[in-house]
């Protein structure tokens, strides 16, 4: 095999990089997506327009090291610090990751594709490295979700992927060589007759999107993001006597409730759930007079709002402790609930 084909220092040093900064900022990816999610109005689905951030940077490393095997490299280190980093979709975040670095690698095979960072096979690399994700969950966690919803995730997606795997990825490597950070035979060719606007785009589309990434997400780290793994749920808001739940404390007023689980794009079918009435939970804190809602929040920055009263007289909303994790549970069968109350790695219950 020709020496080119081997992994350099620097080119270790770079999949280590991108594949700690893509499993690490995976969580605040999944935010923006939830946002999206909460400005258009549904459940799920919608952030999928931000899925393109996932795969970015397997491109780079991709784009960057111009050697083989580097995205399937990049895909599956990023995916184990994702899991190792608390993950919410377990090791399959791995699988996933690990074949959206499959997915780049094969589109960017040849050499000289990589070499000419030519648009149309960047943006179709992130394009379909981005989609996958759909297709990826639904084998293990979408059954019986109709395909035409399936097929439009995977066109949100795939959209995504052009747009922040493809050519903001693009972006930013013309930025890291025209600083001179790397090189390829492109760097020899001269565009100083070219307007400034297009020859330091690349520079002004970069800047714009680190500065808003990063801005994003410093704030999302430091006022959202809350480490998950807690023994106890904060709850808080208007209530006389704000507490740590803790499980253990309660377990001698816990139940078993039969529920199913269908959202949008996620169904688990109807079985026995152990758990601690919300409504228990809520009177201990003794709510006062004037709530009316209890929005229920996880460590990373998902919620659910739920109606006071509603819960209240309801004993079968559940707040269950697996595998160090607490969950509500409540059966989407039942009018004014569905799958997406199911927050899961809840980290405080607010009264308000």
């Amino acid at each position: 095999m020709d020496k080119e084909y081997f992994l350099s220092t620097k080119d270790l040093v770079t999949i280590a990089i991108l594949s700690a900064l893509g499993g690490g900022l995976s969580v605040y990816v999944g935010y923006l997506g939830n946002l999206i999610n909460r400005v258009v109005g549904v459940p799920f689905g919608a952030g999928q327009f931000m899925a393109g951030l996932h795969v970015i940077w397997i491109v780079l490393a991709v784009g960057i090291t111009k050697k083989k095997g580097v995205g399937t490299a990049t895909g599956l280190l990023k995916g184990v610090v994702e899991l190792f980093l608390g993950g919410t979709h377990g090791v399959v975040i791995v699988v996933v990751s690990l074949i959206q670095g499959l997915l780049v690698d094969a589109v960017l095979f040849k050499d000289s594709t990589k070499e000419n960072r030519g648009l149309m096979p960047y943006c179709f690399a992130g394009g379909i490295s981005a989609a996958s994700n759909v297709f990826i969950f639904q084998v293990f966690f979408f059954a019986g979700v109709p395909i035409v919803l399936i097929s439009m995730l995977g066109m949100l997606a795939f959209a995504s992927g052009i747009i922040f795997g493809g050519y903001v990825s693009l972006q930013m490597m013309d930025s890291l060589e025209q600083g001179g950070l790397i090189y390829s035979s492109r760097s020899e060719k001269k565009d100083t007759d070219k307007p400034v606007y297009i020859r330091y785009g690349s520079v002004i589309v970069t800047v714009i999107f680190l500065i808003s990434f990063t801005v994003g997400g410093v704030y999302y780290f430091h006022n959202v993001y809350e480490p998950p793994g807690s023994e106890s749920i904060s709850i808080i808001g208007e209530v006389d006597n704000e507490y740590e739940f803790v499980y253990d404390d309660f377990q001698d007023q816990e139940v078993v409730v039969f529920a199913e689980l269908e959202g949008s794009v996620t169904y688990e079918p109807p079985r026995n759930y152990t758990g601690i009435p919300l409504n228990v939970i809520l009177s201990h804190a003794e709510p006062r007079d004037g709530a009316t809602k209890v929005r229920v929040i996880a460590t990373d920055g998902y919620d659910r709002e739920f109606d006071l009263e509603s819960v209240v007289n309801d004993d079968e909303v559940i707040i269950s402790f697996d595998d160090g994790e607490y969950r509500i549970v409540v059966d989407s069968r039942k009018e004014g609930y569905d799958g997406s109350d199911w927050v899961r790695d809840i980290s405080r219950i607010e009264v308000s």
